[in-house]
């Protein structure tokens, strides 16, 4: 079986969604952007997510969220089953995968640092990407830094197309930027997010220098809009292989120490589950799964242990560094 997920209560959580073969099926426009906002806003309000920030790109989106009851596998199967059934309908294709389940990840944020990073990473996106010279010059559904933290975002009205007038689905959505109150009461909202911008400006910079030098340009919008949505891009180096490489991409922290941590309770997590699926494998009906344990509780009806919030004990360190 593949390697289980932990969904602990209180998680942060750095979440990249993928197009299956890298294509632009989800390429910027009004009806795109408005189904990519529904179909995640909709999971995000029914599973108790908290959106902090998001950019929709062409082939992929970036989100830092915040999974304030342990629903994240639950929010994604919502958002992501929505918005592939939309796909399938605009595209006019059947049996035809809309995400890669092979490079989309979700990784666990173990301190505040490495969530003003991840956050950072998110919004700059578009223009480390070479695409668009500034991130606010993209099309795509993306949260603006003045939007951090104050419940306000972009507004999009639900398409005609695939969405039944007569749901349950809302006709106008916000793609709101929430702050949990237990990064606010560490570190202020203000100074988030000027840690933020300050962060998106480094990223800006290092890229335009890229392009001044000769050694990259960026795509423009309006070549952007061109590509068909089978376009693929180039898919992305390869980010190490075997069990301790895959572990290091389910977590992320700045603090050293934190991230020691966290990948030694991931470790346990693994070791736990692997020998409760072995007994429930076995007929046992009281086995017990470690907390935060969702396939076999969701589907196997196994019970699993009382969770507790995973939240740490947050620190406003150093920014980390570039991933």
């Amino acid at each position: 079986m593949t390697e289980p997920k932990q969904r602990l209560p209180g998680t942060t959580y750095f979440v990249t969604g993928v197009c299956e073969r890298h294509e632009f099926r989800l390429k910027p426009s009004e009806e795109t952007n408005a189904a990519f906002a529904v179909a995640m806003m909709e999971a995000a309000e029914r599973h108790g997510i908290e959106v902090i920030a998001v950019c929709q790109m062409s082939s992929h989106y970036h989100s830092v969220v915040h999974d304030r009851y342990g629903f994240l596998s639950e929010y994604l199967r919502d958002f992501h089953g929505v918005m592939g059934r939309y796909g399938s309908t605009r595209d006019g294709v059947i049996n035809c995968k809309f995400w890669s389940s092979q490079d989309s990840d979700t990784v666990a944020l173990g301190d505040i640092a490495s969530i003003i990073e991840k956050v950072a990473y998110t919004l700059a996106n578009p223009t480390k990407d070479f695409i668009v010279e500034r991130p606010e010059d993209w099309i795509g559904v993306r949260t603006r830094v003045a939007d951090i933290g104050t419940g306000r975002g972009s507004i999009h009205r639900r398409p005609k197309r695939f969405f039944d007038d007569e749901g349950q689905v809302s006709e106008v959505v916000m793609v709101s930027s929430e702050l949990p109150h237990e990064i606010a009461d560490v570190i202020g909202l203000e100074t988030f997010r000027k840690r933020i911008a300050k962060r998106v400006e480094r990223y800006v910079a290092e890229a335009q220098a890229e392009v001044r030098a000769g050694t990259a340009k960026f795509l423009g919008v309006e070549k952007a809009k061109r590509l068909s949505v089978w376009h693929a891009s180039n898919r992305p180096k390869g980010r190490g292989a075997g069990r301790e490489a895959e572990a290091r991409r389910r977590v992320a922290a700045a603090d050293k120490g934190r991230l020691g941590a966290m990948l030694d309770a991931l470790v346990a997590f693994r070791e736990q589950h692997r020998a409760a699926w072995l007994l429930l494998r076995q007929g046992l009906a009281a086995v017990v799964f470690p907390s935060g344990t969702w396939v076999a509780w969701r589907y196997y009806g196994a019970q699993r242990a009382a969770s507790k919030s995973a939240n740490p004990t947050l620190e406003a360190g150093p920014v980390a560094a570039p991933s």
